[in-house]
């Protein structure tokens, strides 16, 4: 009987375990299958080896792909250990007169790109591409101004997959976001050829936002998080998946019997607001939330879980630029969707830039009004531009 014990045990050891069972926190990979005509064609492991690196398959038709293969790792916030909190692998396909198919999946997702039918033709003799972050996901539904010596010429908008098409002559362009127009940098957009898959500086980190949930009698409630323009979900309490479902939520906002709000990070297009916003000196930042969280209407609960995690983050500049982000400016970029319709939803990130003095000036906001009855949510949250976290649109460079 020993030996048998002995032979199983020397046998699970040289074979493993199932690894599709593996804790994805111990198993950081994922799968890719090539299918041509419904038939797998190519399958392969990825790791965080592969980021970066490209494969090229011939096809039975005669005609090839090649696969670019990128690992997206992010980490905690402040940083605490360096332990990763979430990991994205994306594949974008590419063949010839055609849009670059893209693809992607977390820990242990198969990441499946159809060789023969997937494929989306460009439009003969007209300037096409994708648009992508640097993240590598595509920009979805965004438009864009295309300027010509500083002069708005025409403009084009991207579709759910990140294509785009344009008419146009070979040249030299810049091109711009019109969401906010003002407040964006303009780069260069230099065509001389029909076909470029373009990786564009055009995202934020939205740290810890908290949304509290305050109904007026216990509810059972979904709440789902939407990015119009492309983004998402990089950490979450409790775990997001593909959307908080049934969640348990007490009078008084307890969630589940143990959360007192609903966390999340993200990471979506910066179509963030900078007409307005205050320049407050680092030692007067505490003072500053409490006043204008209370104006702005939270409960002191709310406006403390801020300034004990912020105030003591905020030590890098003598000064910060202020630019509120209100529930019109956010429903925008991040959408939040209940089961139940709230009747007023307060929401409010803060972007904040560094700065080493206070000689700008910025335009007052108008802080909006709040009605803090009925079934309320409210929602807080920061996003910090100049860190190593987090981009401005600066750039532009095709792939």
């Amino acid at each position: 009987m020993k030996k048998w014990i002995i032979f199983l045990v020397g046998l699970i050891v040289i074979l493993g375990c199932d690894s599709r069972t593996t804790n994805p926190e111990n198993a950081k990979y994922a799968w890719l299958h090539v299918y041509f005509t419904d038939n797998l064609f190519y399958q392969e492991v990825l790791d965080e080896t592969d980021d970066s690196q490209s494969v090229i398959l011939n096809l039975p038709d005669d005609s090839q792909i090649t696969l670019d293969k990128f690992v997206n790792i992010r980490y905690n916030f402040p940083p605490y250990e360096d332990e990763e909190i979430s990991r994205s692998y994306v594949i974008w396909a590419k063949k010839a007169d055609y849009y670059t198919q893209f693809t992607s999946g977390s820990y242990l997702d198969t990441l499946l790109i159809n060789a023969s039918g997937g494929f989306t033709p460009v439009v003969p003799g007209i300037v096409c591409g994708t648009i992508y972050t640097t993240s590598h996901f595509p920009v979805i539904n965004l438009e864009f101004y295309v300027l010509q010596d500083s002069v708005i010429i025409d403009s084009f908008t991207t579709s759910t997959n990140g294509y785009f098409d344009i008419d146009l002559t070979f040249g030299n362009y810049q091109i711009g976001v019109k969401e906010n127009f003002q407040a964006c940098s303009i780069v260069d957009f230099i065509v001389n050829s029909y076909y470029y898959d373009y990786a564009i500086v055009l995202e934020d980190i939205a740290f810890k936002p908290n949304i509290y949930i305050y109904p007026q009698k216990q509810m059972n409630l979904d709440v789902n998080i939407n990015f119009p323009h492309g983004g998402e979900v990089t950490t979450s309490i409790p775990e997001y998946s593909d959307g908080w479902k049934n969640l348990k939520v007490e009078y008084s906002g307890l969630i589940n019997g143990k959360h007192n709000y609903l966390f999340y990070e993200s990471v979506n297009p910066d179509l963030s607001q900078y007409n307005a916003g205050w320049i407050i000196a680092q030692d007067d930042m505490e003072l500053f939330f409490l006043e204008n969280m209370n104006a702005t209407g939270f409960n002191e609960q709310e406006i403390t879980d801020f300034t004990d995690y912020w105030i003591p983050i905020l030590k890098d500049y003598p000064y910060y630029a202020i630019y509120p982000q209100y529930k019109e400016q956010l429903d925008r970029i991040i959408q939040l969707n209940f089961s139940q319709k709230p009747d007023n939803i307060l929401r409010l990130i803060y972007t904040l830039i560094g700065l080493q003095d206070n000689d700008s000036v910025l335009q007052e906001p108008e802080i909006p009004k709040f009605n803090r009855e009925g079934f309320v949510v409210v929602e807080w949250g920061v996003i910090r531009k100049n860190t190593n976290s987090n981009k401005h649109l600066v750039s532009i460079a095709r792939e």
